[in-house]
Formats: structure tokens, sequence, C-alpha cells
């Protein structure tokens, strides 16, 4: 069993999320039929499921069987022995898939149910113990000599599917261990992953930040008084969780009482935070020397071929191409009105309009209409998932129900895509953008089990969020093209500024969302390599040491429109990505690749052409048939060079500028 290609699928499905905003309880049978997915089309029913889960538990001993056939004195007949390995490795690895993802998607939509929680630990400690009895595998694989090896490939056709990963284990080879040294690390495994464990059960659990004092507001959203006329106060305990949603408060007083709450509440573990990350950092720097690697970047990337210079690249385009987020910052601070521009206004609204809500008929349609760019059959199969009758979705928020959004699937049966929606309220602005981001998920995974062998369908995080991002970029161009036709034909008065106010919410919408995902996500990359860069260099890694870099990136990246304050500096303390290993730069580099590819396929869709959109439906169904920026070479996008970042940052100037150049406009004009 390929089981690197079956952590992959893990990550995909626990990795690819959104946060979205918590609900109304509903109990699950108040929701359609039709709104549920069916995770019956993995298996019928729990004793489906628990038969092929028996199996799995002694089918480890038929991949065992095989050890000393491929190197050694009984390795004869090698490449039939490889064929007839490979062959059940993939049956194994389609089950375990399937026993996987039927317990994850039903525990997913029943948290309550503690019998999924179960299933799912039994899950995972099968998998640990397939990991350990195959660690002989890569060093006994590694015994065939390469060109030995290539010609095994040659003369058996069978093999061909497979020369790729036998390829990339060559590459890697200076860092496979010794089979007694690869399974003591892999019984390392769960005691490395200490630090984030506890940092989840500290910050999600034991960590309480006391309450706030609010106004309480009726269902417009006014203050409600008593008979006297005196405002009404609620207690709301404050949480990371609920900071989502109260750091975009109106009243400014209360986001800045929320954040100076929950800020606080960190900085009283700052010592204890501060022990978990240089944990966390001894972990990765115990790995790269272990494997022999150069550094802890270098052995995180190494894995997927990702090269260094494309995570370096980025930090240092970014750093050089900051004073666009500067001036947005400034014309943040203006729209809003205030003098001093503090770290609670960070994600105040600039502009209040009526919220337009959709069916989720309504929304899909948009969506579909919007990704007309990508092609008939791109737009019939999208229109056909999102259509609840599938059974690909879960839209609608539950009680019980895990929370954000995300895209996951089951090999050749489908994806299934997993949202929170308000039912009764139906969608808004943005819940449209996340059905657009999973349904680009989807069909990448979608097209690259139908194009790619079982080896080679999956794909590294480095390309996923390329698939979900560039749905998100043509449905916002679409949007904003729509809005300033608008507006360009809206007559003088008040039809003007409606049009003008749409317009601008759009491209707050936008830059705020580059903002968060482009700039905030490169500054993460750059704190997170910075300190694991003191853990190589045994430099203390301490709340005094992470404040000071923290506040330093904060003042680098933001410019001098926001004023922290020293508070500020600890909010690395709340980033759980850091304990993922280099994984945040993800975000940013395909954010700026899918906005050049987007910008591409619009450009030549204009001029009647399809090379680009050709290109970019042949990356979807690629899977990993080559290195994660191969792939995206291919899709007309280099990301080891400064073009694409450099490429991003213009097209977000353009946006501030214009946003601010609409926002001086007289009122009527």
């Amino acid at each position: 069993m390929n089981l690197k290609h079956f952590m992959v699928v893990i990550a995909m499905i626990t990795l690819i999320a959104s946060n979205l905003h918590a609900q109304a309880a509903k109990e699950r049978s108040e929701i359609p039929e039709k709104y549920r997915w069916r995770t019956t089309d993995i298996y019928p029913d729990i004793t489906a499921w628990q038969k092929d889960f028996e199996s799995l538990k002694t089918d480890i001993d038929k991949l065992t069987a095989f050890k000393g056939r491929f190197a050694g004195d009984k390795a004869v007949e090698v490449p039939k022995a490889l064929i007839e390995f490979n062959k059940l490795s993939d049956e194994l690895g389609k089950k375990f898939e399937h026993v996987y993802t039927y317990v994850a998607y039903n525990g997913d939509v029943d948290l309550a149910n503690s019998e999924w929680d179960g299933r799912n630990q039994q899950v995972q400690m099968l998998w640990v113990d397939y990991s350990q009895k195959l660690a002989w595998l890569e060093p006994e694989l590694l015994k065939i000599p390469q060109e030995t090896m290539r010609r095994f490939i040659a003369e058996n056709p069978a093999l061909k599917d497979y020369e790729k990963y036998y390829n990339d284990m060559y590459l890697r080879q200076a860092h496979v261990l010794s089979e007694k040294e690869e399974e003591i690390l892999a019984l390392a495994g769960n005691i490395v992953e200490t630090s984030s464990d506890v940092f989840g059960k500290l910050t999600d659990v034991d960590l309480k930040f006391g309450s706030i004092q609010v106004p309480r507001r009726d269902e417009n959203g006014n203050p409600v008084k008593d008979a006297n006329g005196n405002a009404l106060l609620d207690s709301v305990e404050v949480s990371d969780a609920g900071y989502v949603n109260w750091r975009t408060d109106p009243d400014r007083q209360i986001r800045q009482d929320y954040h100076n709450k929950l800020f606080s509440g960190y900085n009283e573990y700052g010592t204890t935070i501060a022990a978990l990350m240089n944990g966390n950092v001894m972990k990765n720097v115990f790995y790269a020397k272990a494997r022999k690697y150069d550094n802890t970047l270098q052995a995180a990337l190494f894995s997927t071929f990702v090269p260094e210079k494309v995570y370096t690249n980025l930090v240092e385009t970014a750093r050089k191409n900051s004073a666009p987020l500067h001036k947005y910052n400034e014309v943040r601070r203006r729209i809003l009105g205030v003098d001093h521009y503090r770290h609670w206004d960070y994600y105040a609204g600039l502009f209040k309009e009526p919220e337009k809500r959709y069916t989720w008929e309504e929304g899909v349609a948009i969506v579909v209409d919007a990704l007309r760019p990508l092609g008939e059959q791109y737009v019939k199969d999208i229109a056909f998932g999102l259509n609840p009758g599938s059974g690909w979705v879960d839209p609608f928020y539950s009680k019980g129900k895990r929370g954000g959004a995300y895209s996951g699937s089951s090999y050749m049966i489908h994806p299934f895509m997993l949202y929170n929606f308000d039912v009764d309220k139906g969608l808004n602005r943005e819940d449209v953008s996340t059905v657009a981001h999973e349904v680009g998920h989807s069909m990448h995974t979608y097209y690259s089990e139908r194009e790619q062998p079982y080896v080679n369908y999956g794909y590294a995080i480095f390309n996923a969020e390329v698939a979900s991002t560039t749905n998100e970029a043509l449905l916002n161009a679409k949007l904003l093209r729509e809005a300033r036709e608008a507006y360009k034909k809206a007559k003088k008065g008040p039809a003007k500024d409606a049009a003008k106010q749409n317009l601008m919410s759009l491209l707050e919408a936008n830059l705020s969302g580059a903002r968060d995902t482009f700039y905030r996500q490169t500054m993460f990359a750059d704190f997170e390599l910075a300190v694991n860069r003191m853990g190589e260099n045994s430099q203390p890694i301490t709340k005094e040491s992470l404040d000071t870099l923290y506040l330093g990136l904060l003042n680098t990246y933001q410019g001098p429109a926001l004023e922290y304050e020293p508070l500020s500096s600890v909010e690395w303390e709340r980033i759980p990505h850091f304990y993922r290993g280099y994984y945040v730069y993800t975000y940013a580099t395909s954010y700026a690749a899918a906005m050049a590819i987007a910008e591409k396929i619009q450009t030549e869709e204009r001029l009647g052409k399809h090379d680009a959109r050709d290109r970019y439906l042949n990356y979807l169904a690629s899977g990993s048939s080559k290195h994660p920026v191969e792939l995206l070479q291919d899709a007309g996008v280099d990301m080891s060079t400064p073009a694409p970042i450099e490429a991003c940052t213009r097209w977000f100037s353009g946006l501030v500028d214009e946003l601010d150049a609409l926002s001086k406009t007289p009122q009527g004009q």
C-alpha cells in the first residue's frame, strides 16, 4: 500500500476546510432528506462496513508476506512480485479509503454519537499498525538498483503506473533509513504529536477567557431598552471560535473589548504555549536531522518535491511588495473614520448594505453561470454534483454536525461536500463563494480519480487550493464586471449611490479575502520559517522572543496605518496551523497561482481562445502524475519565479486604487 498516498487522502479530508458562522441548531431530521449526503453510496449499512474493516485487520499479513521477495536470498521473479504486491496494495488502499471515509462522513454529521468517534479511533489505530508493519517496504525496495528497476518497468508494462512512485522513492533514497530505524520513527508517530495535541486541548477546551457585556439587540440589530429607557446588557462568553463573528461587529467598543479579553487570555498562558511551540519545533528539527536533511524547511517540502526557493521566493517577494497592503490599511482607516486604526478594526466591515439571501438552488445557479469559462463538461459536472439528488452535498447546519466546510471523496464513489448554511435564511454572497470553493476541490479529485491510476490520483496540498481558489476568482471577477457595468449605467442620484455601494462592497470583499489568504498567510509562513531557524540554531524559543518576532512582522507587512500594541504580539499563540509543519504557505502560493490562471482563462475567452482553459482542465485531471511545481507549470504558472506573486500584488494594488477613488466620489455621482 502506498502509505504516503493514503496520508494525503486523510489530509485532504481534514485540512480542506473553511470556517462558517454558527447557526441555530436544528435536528438533522428537520433538514429535508434531499439536502443530506448519501454515505450509503459507500456502504449500504454498518454491517457491510464492519466486514471490510475486519478483513483489513488480517489483510496486512498478505502484504507483509512479500517481505524478502524484492531483495535478498528469496528475491526471485522480482517483477512478478512487484506486480502482485502493487495490485494487492491498491485493492487494500481503496478498501481502507472506503472504511475511513464512511466513518468520517457519518461522524461529521452526528458528532454526538460516540460510536462514530470510537470507530474512527479504530481505523486510525489500524492505520498505525499498517504503517509499522510496512516500515520494511521502502528500505527493501531501495536495495534494487535504480537501473534494474528501470529495466523491470521497461520489460513489464504492468509496472508502468508505478514508475513515478519508484522514481520518487529513489529521489528520497538519501533520506530513507534502515528498516529498524524506520520502524522506530513509525513507533514515535503518536509521541511526537504531543505538542500539537496539547495545544488543541488547551485552546479548544481548557482555556477560558471570561465574558464581556454587550448591548442587547432586537432582530433588526437595534438596542433594546427597559421601561426607563436604559440599555439592556447581555453577558457574552468570549471564545476563540466566537472571535470570528465578534471581530466584525459594527460596535467598535465591542470589538475592542472582545479582542482584549481574548488576547489577554492567551497572554496569561504565553509561557506554556511557547513551550508547546518549542516542542513542535524540536519535533521538526528531530525529523530533519534523523532523515539527514539540511534544515526543517527542506525536510517538510522535499517529501512532495517542492523546491525551497518556492517558499523563500514567496516570502521575499511579498515582503518587497507590501506597499499595496499598507495603502489598503490607510484607505480602510479613512473609510472607517478613525484617527487611530487599531488591531480590533482589522476585520471591521466598511459598508452597510441589505443582505441578499439565496436558496441553495439559486446559489448553485450563480456558481454554475460564473464557471462557464471552464467549459461545457465542467459546468455539466458541477451542476450534477451540486444538485441535492446526487448525494454529493450536505449543505445545511444541523444539531451535532461538524462546523465549517470541506470537500472529500471516497475513491471512485463520488465527492462529498459538507457545508453549514442556515436552511431557513439561505445563502449570502460569502456562502455562494464557499460553494464555488468546495466544488473546485471536488472536481480536482473527481477528474484525477478518473484519469489517473490509483497510485497517482491523490495530489499534494501545494496543488489542492488552486482548484478551489480559481473557482472563487472566476466568480468574483464576474460579480465585479457586473457591478462595474451597473455603476456605469446607473443614473445620478440614489440609484448611482446604490450601485456604487454594491461595487465598493465587492471590492472590499475581494481585498479583504486577498489580504487574509495571500498577505496574512505569507506573514505566517515568514514567522514559521524564522521560528524553525531559531530551533535549528539552538536559539531560545520563549514567549518573549516569539512576541518580539511576531510584532515585528505585523508592522513590516501591515505598514504604518495599523497601530499595534504589545498585546497584539501574542496573536501567534492562537494559530493552530503552525503545528502542521510548513503548511500555511500553500494558501498564499495557491492564491497567486489561481489568480494568474483565472486571468489567463478570462483573457483568452474574450479572444475566443481556450488554450489556458484546456491546460487548466488537464491540470485538474493530473493528480500527482508530476511533481507539484511542474503540474502548475503545465497549467501556465511557474511558482518558482517572482512573476505570479508580483502579478497578484499588482492586481491587489489596482483594486485598492479603485476603492480609494470610488470612496472619494461625491454622493450621487
